[in-house]
């Protein structure tokens, strides 16, 4: 019999070692898609001998870090910001970092001698003013910088100012008038254009030679918005996304005295332009992005493109974009995304034709790759007349399916999602579970009339679409019934409570993250913010309060069928904390299966990494309790 003892013993002790085997590398696995990148927002300074980007913290979190180039983050100054302190950061003349923080103002970074000091130590902007911009790093001007930040003469609009790098000193060289909140100044700094708001139409106005003039007016729902991207060369004119010819956003150049529009640089008869693609050296647009499945470029600039796709084919991926560039063209900054981990960035010298890694991280490179791919779904529904299909991201584990699968409902709601890296999604597929992402109506990136057709349909045609999302994956075998649960955050998060209500037939479960649950409190918040009629007609249009009451998960609490993971961060400043806590308070008023999950000091975009995988954890459990 003792053998028998012993032998179970064994046994016991393997089994008991392939769990903590996996609980480690599950543990590994959480660790790395929860903590920030090793780098990321990585720049050059101006001529090539300085790096500063965002590096990842020992606890996770992401740092402000500066190093010389072709060195390493190991060597680097690491400055005493996170992410969640800075509003921007830019390099102003060679080895000088501009930082603009969120609550301590513009403070400036000398990595020659590792000094770091308020860039103007009386006046300036303040944190509860508008947020300071950059306007231009004036490169032939490098001890100076042009910005704007709010005018004490007119509060609310912002002045314009020209700011010694060396000493701090700021003088006011353009004062602020209402409406404009926001001017655009050539790389050499001459202010050549303001936009403003009032009400609902945006207006912008140009600078002639005798003062300035109103040269657009547009209604902001109406009409298609102008999207300053690039003032360029010479100050005449300006890249600008418009689709004011056709259904999609364009990239036009504009006249910046008139507001004419010159001539259609890109276009897609399927995708908005995103952006442009500005050449360092030159300040010219070159090229333009759009996103079909993931980030396309579209480069004109025969010279600019033969580098990129040499760069590419040299470095053996399928695309890299160039992020900076020295003022004397000696050192190149290259990135490469990948859907299934985060970006790399590469250095390269002139007249060298190998690359350097800039802080290459082997335990992502080892990360799991899901299978992703965009699909095409057909609508069903209300309203689907003349709409094209619906476009949506799918996701598998990188060895396939196996029936278990998560609607994953972005938020915004205008916004979008493509095959870019997503650490949930990651986690979700890495886990066995294949994830579908649908770019449901009122999605972005798709043309104005897929963009408007969501307007005011929360919790009706932007739920059917959902709902058709999650039927299609049954009809094509991607999920199995009773295997299936909806997940998202923001509107996503409403989007998951309204399924628990009305889907239980295709959904077993739902999970909301800084969800919306009350649409006419959300909508009374919205209303107290400044510009609220650029946001709230979105999502209100002319329907009364009652109607709204009427598609808010929170008045229709009784009739939540699923279990649902209900999770809210305290300091959210989109989707009130209160939102979260009156959901929970209603279910279990009407004793309905839930889970509730205070994120406590977190913001709505979950930040910090301990948020991340409080998330992530959470999720994975309450999946695994309801799907297997």
């Amino acid at each position: 019999m003792i053998w028998i003892r012993r032998y179970l013993c064994l046994v016991f002790l393997v089994l008991g070692c392939g769990t903590l085997v996996r609980a480690e590398a599950d543990n590994q696995l959480l660790n790395q898609l929860t903590d920030a990148p090793r780098i990321a927002a990585a720049s050059l300074s101006s001529y090539g001998h300085y790096i500063s980007a965002l590096v990842r913290a020992d606890d996770g979190g992401a740092q402000v870090a500066v190093w010389r180039a072709f060195t390493g983050p190991e060597n680097a100054d690491l400055l005493p910001y996170r992410r969640s302190d800075v509003n921007w950061l830019a390099w102003i003349g060679e080895g000088r970092l501009l930082l603009s923080l969120r609550e301590y103002g513009l403070v400036l970074y000398d990595a020659h001698i590792g000094r770091l000091r308020p860039l103007i130590e009386n006046g300036g902007p303040r944190p509860h003013e508008l947020p300071p911009t950059l306007l231009s790093a004036l490169p032939d001007d490098p001890r100076n910088i042009l910005m704007q930040w709010e005018d004490p003469a007119v509060p609310g609009y912002p002045a314009v100012y020209r700011v010694n790098a060396l000493t701090g000193v700021s003088e006011k060289i353009m004062g602020a008038w209402r409406p404009v909140i926001r001017w655009w100044a050539s790389p050499s700094g001459e202010v050549v254009m303001g936009e403003g708001y009032r009400g609902r139409r945006q207006l912008m106005f140009g600078k002639r030679a005798d003062g300035w003039e109103q040269i657009t007016d547009n209604d902001y729902f109406r009409q298609s918005p102008i999207s300053v991207v690039a003032t360029e060369a010479g100050g005449v004119t300006a890249a600008v996304i418009s689709g004011h010819a056709s259904n999609t956003r364009a990239l036009w150049r504009m006249d910046v005295r008139t507001g004419n529009f010159i001539r259609e640089l890109a276009t897609n008869a399927s995708f908005d332009i995103t952006a442009a693609i500005v050449d360092p050296i030159s300040d010219s647009v070159v090229g333009a992005t759009y996103v079909d499945d993931g980030r396309e470029q579209l480069v004109w600039q025969p010279e600019f493109r033969a580098e990129l796709e040499q760069a590419a084919a040299d470095l053996g991926v399928d695309a890299v974009e160039i992020i900076s560039r020295s003022r004397d063209e000696r050192v190149t900054l290259y990135r490469v995304r990948s859907n299934w981990r985060g970006p790399r960035y590469f250095l390269r010298q002139s007249g060298d034709d190998s690359f350097h890694e800039v802080a290459p991280d082997p335990a992502a490179d080892q990360l799991a790759k899901p299978r992703k791919r965009g699909v095409r779904i057909l609508l069903k529904g209300k309203r689907t007349k003349g709409l094209p299909a619906m476009h949506a991201i799918l996701s598998e584990p990188e060895g396939g399916g196996n029936g278990k699968a998560v609607v994953l409902v972005h938020g915004g709601p205008v916004r979008r999602v493509s095959d870019s890296f997503s650490g949930v999604v990651s986690w979700l597929t890495a886990n066995g579970y294949t994830v579908l992402q649908p770019n449901f109506r009122g999605s972005s990136g798709f043309g104005e009339k897929w963009r408007r057709a969501g307007y005011a349909r929360w919790g009706t045609d932007m739920q059917d679409d959902v709902r058709t999302a999650a039927q299609w994956m049954l009809d094509a075998g991607y999920a199995e019934r009773g295997k299936m649960c909806v997940m998202g955050g923001s509107y996503g998060g409403y989007a998951a409570l309204w399924s628990a209500i009305r889907d239980d037939d295709l959904f077993e479960c739902a999970i909301s993250l800084n969800g919306v649950t009350s649409v006419p409190h959300l909508v009374g918040f919205l209303e107290v913010g400044r510009f609220h009629l650029l946001s709230v007609p979105r999502i209100k249009g002319s329907l009364s309060t009652r109607t709204l009451f009427r598609r808010s998960p929170l008045e229709r609490a009784k009739l939540v069928r699923l279990p649902v993971l209900l999770l809210h961060a305290t300091r959210d400043a989109n989707v009130p904390f209160e939102q979260g806590v009156q959901m929970a308070k209603a279910l279990r008023a009407h004793e309905k299966d839930h889970e509730w999950i205070v994120l406590k000091g977190s913001e709505h975009q979950l930040r910090r990494p301990q948020d991340r995988r409080t998330y992530y954890e959470a999720s994975l459990k309450f999946l695994k309790k309801h799907i297997g």
